[in-house]
């Protein structure tokens, strides 16, 4: 499978030939939730930036196989296809998971790990319950929007729609989650709008077996876990992220809830970048 990207290049003076850093999203989301962060982290690192769509998202194809070693899987494949030896990971969520997952599995593939909002664990119940309210919110959605709008109004029409939505049966988790609208991974196909987004195999993964995940293998390069102490992901209460990455580092943002780049984008790229570079001065709190 041959994933979409975007590739962002450091300005020509600063290139330093170094390893890629590869970022990856989150469930339902696409690459487009890194356009204003991927030129930062370029600049800021002097190296090629790759934004990636999972399978079953954006414009990368889809297949009702769904899991997160295949999810791995399609990330060493991609780094194969780039002629990339090693790269830096930056995952969210979901992309945090596939991160994670190939740095134990294949070590030598990752010269360093920055995780956002995502623990080692399987997964609660309270935590994939606000995940499928999302998805059955984008299911209704999308019903109620005509074919003749153009995206921009499509988009406003969404926001108008999803907010009360998102409060729905005293879900105060989600609630807390922000939304950028503008980044929602629509397309118009046949005259009809519809999300680039996979929902069937989205729902069968989060509903079935095919989510549970055994998380084991040692990690023995630098790795930051960047959470929201407000997140309904408990990252800061996992204690097998520091028997599988010995030398990671567990960052809370105080007040943030699950989509830390998008809510505080400098702060993101600010740690990011410093951990990326070497010169972070994050202490952890185990």
């Amino acid at each position: 499978m041959r994933l979409a990207y975007d590739l962002h290049l450091p300005p020509g003076d600063i290139e330093k030939n170094l390893p890629p850093v590869i970022l990856l999203h989150g469930m339902l989301d696409s690459r487009k939730t890194w356009k204003f962060i991927a030129p930062k982290i370029a600049k800021q690192t002097g190296r090629k930036v790759y934004a990636v769509d999972a399978r079953n998202h954006g414009e990368s194809p889809w297949s009702d196989e769904f899991t997160f070693d295949i999810l791995a899987e399609d990330l060493d494949s991609f780094l194969t296809q780039h002629n990339i030896r090693k790269a830096t990971l930056v995952g969210h969520s979901m992309g945090g998971r596939t991160s994670l997952t190939l740095s134990l599995k294949k070590p030598e593939r990752v010269e360093k790990l920055v995780v956002e909002d995502m623990h080692t664990k399987n997964f609660r119940p309270t935590e994939k319950s606000p995940i499928m309210h999302l998805l059955r919110i984008l299911r209704e959605s999308i019903e109620s929007i005509p074919s003749d709008m153009e995206e921009d109004e499509v988009k406003q029409a969404m926001m108008q729609f999803m907010e009360p939505l998102l409060g729905r049966n005293n879900n105060s988790k989600l609630a807390r989650v922000k939304i950028d609208m503008s980044m929602l991974p629509l397309k118009k196909h046949n005259g009809t709008y519809a999300w680039q987004t996979n929902l069937n195999a989205l729902e069968t993964f989060l509903t079935t077996e095919k989510i549970r995940q055994h998380v084991q293998g040692i990690y023995l390069g630098d790795a930051l876990f960047i959470y929201g102490t407000k997140s309904f992901f408990k990252v800061d209460k996992d204690p097998r992220i520091l028997e599988c990455f010995p030398r990671s580092i567990k960052l809370g943002i105080e007040g943030g809830s699950h989509l830390i780049h998008f809510e505080d984008p400098k702060r993101f790229v600010y740690e990011v970048t410093n951990f990326i570079n070497g010169c972070s001065d994050v202490k952890s709190k185990y």
